[in-house]
C-alpha cells in the first residue's frame, strides 16, 4: 500500500533496521509480555525519535513522527502504543528544554535521555470514573531536600523496561492547600515496584502493569514547575503534551488498521469499487492526522489547536474502526480463522476509543468552543454543562497517559530525610465529568482500579531496564548473549506476583546486629537502608564484634565441620564456575585492600582512619579466605598464585584494571579522600556486593564452605556501604559546594562501568553453573535461592536479573541517601 510503504521508508531513514528487526520476530512474540521488541527499538535509536537534533536526538517533525508511528503500529502494535508514552513525554520535555533548564532541573537529566537511549514512562492520570485527567494519583510529603512520594499508577506502559518515570503529584502549597507538580525520577529508586495488572493478551507487549510508589524519596531539583493558563485553560506545557499524545497514539492505531487494509487490498477478493472505498476510508484518517501534524509544525499549539486536534483524532478514530472492520470482512472468515494476526489486529484497533479524553468527557467543552460561547476548557474545572460519565466497560484498554498538570512545588531544605514515613493511602478528589477518562486503558471507559499505596513489606519487585538476552545453550564453548548493562536492571523473566514494597526509609537494625551472623540482614532482604557512621564502627567496635559475632572465631570464614564435596574437585563446568569465581574474588579483594590503604593514609580524622583501617583488614581477610578455598578445591598451595593469574587474566584486564585506572589517581596522587570514598562505595562495592551475595545463595546447597565465606564477607560489605554513605552525606551537609563535583565524579564512573564486560563474566559463570548442576538436582532438592523460588527452577538469565535488581536498588538507595540522587541519571 503506497502510503504505508512511504511510512516504512521514512521509518527506515530515522530508525535503521527497526522494521526488519521487528519482522524477524514472530508476531506472537512481538505482542507478548516480556519486552521482545524493545531491544530492537533501542538499538535502532528509537528513544531519540522526536528529541530535537540540538539535544542529540533525531529531530523528527510531528508529521514524520506520525508516519513513523504508523509504520511501527503496522508491525508491532504493542511497541507503538507503549513507546507513544515515551515519545509524547520527551517531546513535551524537550519542547520546553530551556525553561526546564532554567527552572533548576539538572540539565544532565535531559542530556542522558538522548545519550543513553533511555525510555521514559508516563505515570500521570489514573483511569477512574470521576477522576480528572490532570488530577495527580500520587501525593508528596515534604522531606529535607525534596519529597516522599506515595501512590500508584495502573496501567503504566513500559512499566518493566522504563529507565525514568514521569508523573504528576500533589504537593502541599504555601496557602495550606494542594498543588500539582511534574516529577521526573529514576525508575530504580527504592520503593518503586511493579505488580501484575494487564490481564488481556491484546497489547500485552506494551508492559502495562501497575507501578506503585511507597515512600519514594525524590530530590526537589527533579521537579518541573508549571502553571495553569488563564480561565482554567491548560498551560503551554500541558497543551503541547496533549497534542503530541493525541497525534502519536492515533497514528499507532492507524498503523494497525493499515496492516489489515494492506492485506485486504493484496487479497483482491472484493469488488474493485469496495477496495477503492476501503482505501479511501483509511486515507481519511491519514489525512486528518497529517493535517493536524502540519498545523503543529506551523506553530499551532494553543488551546484552540488542541480542540482541533481532538476533533481530528475522533474523526480518525471512526475511520480507523470502519476501515479495520471492512478489511476483515473483505478478507473473509477463513482468513480470520486461519490467521491469528487478523483477529488480533481487529481487536487491537478497537482500543483507540479507550484513550483519553473520551468524547463524552469533553462534549460540553467542545460544544462551548464550537458555538463560540466560551474557550475550549479541558481541565478539572467544572464545565458549564456536564455530560454524563461513560458507562463501565468490561474489557481492558491500552496503556498510556496524557500530559501532566503541574504547578510549582513548595521549597524544601537539604539533605534527604533520615527517617522513613509510612505510606498512606491516597485518593484524589473526584472531579467533574469534563475531565474524566484519563488513561488509555479500560479505566478510560469506566473501570475502577485502586490508587492507594499500601503498607510496605519486604522484598523488591522487578525493576526496569534492558532485558537480559536469552541464554544460548549452557556450554563452555558457546558464549551466551550478555545483558545490555549492569547499570540498567533486566526486564522481569515472569510477571511478579502482587506484593507491597518495603518501607523505603533507613533500616532500624543496630550496629551490633549488623555484625551478628544470625541477625544481620542481607542486601537481598533490605539491608541497603542500613545507616551506620564511622563513629558507630570504629576500631573498638570492630574488635568487639567482627571476630566473634561475624566470624564466630572462624578466621578462614567457615566452621571446621563444613566440607567441600568431592565432586567439586572433579573436572567439569561446575568446578570451572567455582574456580573462576573464587579466583576473581581473591584478586578483587586484594586489589581493593591495596587501594583502601591510600584512603586510610588520607583520612581526615582518626575516626574515619580507624574505620578504613578495619575495612582494610576486612578486604585483606577476604582475599586470604578465597585464596585458601582454592586449596580446598584441590589447587596445590604452590600453584594458587598461578591459578589466580590464569583464571582471571581476561577479567583483570577488562574489569579490574580500568576501575583501578579510574580510582588510583584520585586517592594515591590527588589524596582526595571524599572522592575515593564515593568511588569505593558506589562504583565498586555498590555494584559488586549484590552479585557476591547471589554467589552465597546459589552455592549454599553445593559448597557450604563457599556459602559461609560469602555470607561473612557480605556482612562486612553491608557495613562498608552503610558507613561510606554516611561519610558522604555528612560531608555534603558541611560542604554543599562539593555536590556538583561529586555528581560528575559518579557519572564518569558509571559511564565507565557500563563499558566493562561484567555482563560477559556473569553470563559465563552462570551458564557453567547451570550446566554443572544438572547431575546434582537431587542434592539441591527444594532449596530456595530466594523466597518462593527453587534454585533448580532458575535460569542463568533469572539469577543475573535478580543480582541486577538488587544492584539497582542498592545503588539508587545509597546515592539518594547521600543526597546525590540526580547522579542516577547520567
Amino acid at each position: 500500500m503506497r502510503s504505508l510503504d512511504q511510512a516504512r521508508a521514512l521509518c527506515e531513514s530515522y530508525l535503521p533496521g527497526l522494521v526488519d528487526g521487528l519482522s524477524a520476530l514472530p508476531f506472537e512474540q512481538r505482542e507478548s509480555s516480556g519486552g521482545a521488541t524493545l531491544p530492537v527499538f533501542r538499538s535502532s535509536g528509537g528513544p531519540g525519535l522526536v528529541i530535537p537534533k540540538d539535544y542529540g536526538g533525531l529531530g523528527a517533525t510531528p508529521l514524520d513522527a506520525v508516519r513513523v508511528m504508523r509504520a511501527i503500529g503496522a508491525h508491532a502494535p504493542s511497541l507503538a502504543v507503549g513507546t507513544t508514552m515515551h515519545h509524547f513525554s520527551v517531546a513535551t520535555l524537550f519542547t520546553f528544554a530551556e525553561s526546564i533548564k532554567n527552572s533548576g532541573m539538572e540539565w544532565a537529566l535531559l542530556e542522558a535521555i538522548t545519550s543513553r537511549n533511555l525510555l521514559v514512562s508516563s505515570g500521570f492520570a489514573e483511569g477512574r470514573p470521576a477522576q480528572g485527567i490532570l488530577a495527580p494519583t500520587m501525593t508528596a510529603t515534604p522531606a529535607p531536600g525534596g519529597y516522599r512520594i506515595n501512590g500508584s499508577k495502573k496501567p503504566c506502559s513500559l512499566s518493566h523496561s522504563m529507565d525514568l518515570l514521569t508523573a504528576s503529584v500533589a504537593v502541599p502549597s504555601s496557602d495550606g492547600g494542594q498543588q500539582t507538580a511534574f516529577l521526573l525520577m529514576p525508575a530504580t529508586l527504592r520503593g518503586i515496584t511493579r505488580h501484575p495488572f494487564w490481564g488481556s493478551s491484546v497489547l500485552a507487549g506494551a508492559e502495562s502493569d501497575e507501578v506503585r510508589l511507597a515512600d519514594v524519596y525524590i530530590e526537589e531539583e527533579l521537579v518541573i514547575p508549571t502553571e495553569n493558563g488563564p480561565d482554567g485553560m491548560l498551560d503551554d506545557l500541558q497543551t503541547t503534551g496533549f497534542i503530541w499524545f493525541e497525534l502519536l497514539i492515533t497514528a499507532s492505531y492507524l498503523g494497525m488498521a493499515s496492516a489489515l487494509v494492506e492485506r485486504a487490498l493484496a487479497a483482491r477478493r472484493a469488488a474493485i469499487t469496495d477496495r477503492a472505498a476501503l482505501g479511501t476510508r483509511l486515507e481519511t484518517a491519514t489525512q486528518l492526522l497529517e493535517g493536524a501534524a502540519r498545523a503543529m509544525m506551523a506553530g499551532e499549539t494553543d488551546n484552540d489547536a488542541l480542540a482541533r486536534v481532538l476533533m481530528a483524532r475522533y474523526g480518525a478514530q471512526d475511520a480507523i474502526a470502519d476501515a479495520a472492520r471492512q478489511a476483515v470482512e473483505m478478507l473473509g472468515g477463513m482468513s480470520f480463522i486461519g490467521s491469528p494476526d487478523v483477529a488480533y489486529l481487529i481487536a487491537a484497533c478497537q482500543c483507540v476509543a479507550f484513550h483519553p479524553p473520551s468524547r463524552a468527557s469533553i462534549a460540553a467543552a467542545m460544544v462551548d468552543y464550537l458555538d463560540g460561547s466560551g474557550p475550549f476548557l479541558m481541565s478539572d474545572a467544572a464545565p458549564t454543562s456536564a455530560a454524563p460519565a461513560p458507562p463501565p466497560q468490561p474489557a481492558p484498554a491500552p496503556p498510556g497517559d496524557p500530559a501532566p498538570s503541574v504547578t510549582a512545588p513548595t521549597a524544601a531544605t537539604p539533605p534527604p530525610a533520615s527517617t522513613a514515613t509510612t505510606p498512606t493511602a491516597t485518593t484524589p478528589a473526584a472531579t467533574t465529568p469534563a475531565a474524566t477518562t484519563p488513561d488509555p486503558d479500560p479505566a478510560a471507559s469506566g473501570t475502577t482500579p485502586s490508587v492507594a499505596a499500601t503498607a510496605p513489606a519486604a522484598g523488591p519487585a522487578p525493576v526496569a531496564g534492558s532485558p537480559v538476552p536469552a541464554a544460548t545453550a549452557p556450554t563452555r564453548s558457546a558464549p551466551t548473549a550478555r545483558p545490555a548493562s549492569l547499570a540498567r536492571p533486566a526486564a522481569p523473566y515472569v510477571v511478579a506476583p502482587p506484593e507491597t514494597p518495603r518501607v523505603a526509609g533507613p533500616s532500624t537494625m543496630t550496629a551490633d546486629d549488623a555484625a551478628d551472623w544470625d541477625n544481620a540482614t542481607s542486601l537481598f532482604d533490605g539491608a541497603e537502608g542500613l545507616r551506620l557512621t564511622p563513629r558507630d564502627c570504629d576500631l573498638r567496635y570492630w574488635f568487639a564484634n567482627v571476630p566473634e559475632r561475624t566470624l564466630r572465631g572462624n578466621v578462614v570464614g567457615y566452621a571446621p565441620g563444613l566440607v567441600t564435596p568431592d565432586f567439586l574437585r572433579e573436572p567439569g563446568p561446575l568446578r570451572d564456575a567455582l574456580i573462576q569465581e573464587v579466583a576473581f574474588r581473591a584478586l578483587a579483594e586484594e586489589r581493593a585492600a591495596r587501594a583502601i590503604g591510600y584512603i586510610v593514609a588520607c583520612a581526615p580524622d582518626s575516626t574515619t582512619m580507624e574505620f578504613y583501617a578495619t575495612q582494610l583488614m576486612d578486604e585483606t581477610r577476604h582475599a586470604m579466605i578465597f585464596r585458601n578455598h582454592l586449596r580446598n578445591l584441590g589447587v596445590d598451595e604452590r600453584d594458587v598464585a598461578d591459578v589466580i593469574a590464569q583464571q582471571t587474566a581476561a577479567d583483570q584486564a577488562g574489569i579490574l584494571d580500568p576501575l583501578e585506572e579510574l580510582g588510583m589517581p584520585i586517592v594515591r596522587d590527588q589524596r582526595d579522600f571524599v572522592g575515593g570514598v564515593v568511588l569505593l562505595t558506589i562504583l565498586v562495592e555498590g555494584f559488586l556486593a549484590p552479585s557476591f551475595e547471589l554467589s552465597e545463595r546459589k552455592w549454599r546447597p553445593l559448597d557450604p564452605r563457599m556459602a559461609d565465606m560469602e555470607k561473612g564477607a557480605g556482612i562486612d560489605e553491608v557495613r562498608h556501604l552503610a558507613v561510606g554513605t554516611s561519610i558522604i552525606r555528612e560531608h555534603l551537609h558541611q560542604h554543599p559546594e562539593e555536590k556538583e563535583r561529586l555528581v560528575e565524579l559518579i557519572r564518569g564512573g558509571m559511564r565507565l562501568w557500563e563499558q566493562l564486560p561484567v555482563a560477559d563474566q556473569l553470563n559465563r559463570w552462570e551458564n557453567w553453573f547451570q550446566e554443572g548442576i544438572a547431575p546434582h538436582v537431587a542434592t539441591i532438592g527444594d532449596y530456595e535461592i530466594w523466597d518462593g523460588r527453587r534454585l533448580v527452577d532458575t535460569t542463568p538469565e533469572e539469577r543475573i536479573q535478580k543480582a541486577l535488581e538488587v544492584t539497582s536498588t542498592v545503588h539508587s538507595t545509597r546515592l539518594t541517601d547521600m543526597g546525590l540522587g540526580r547522579a542516577l541519571i547520567f
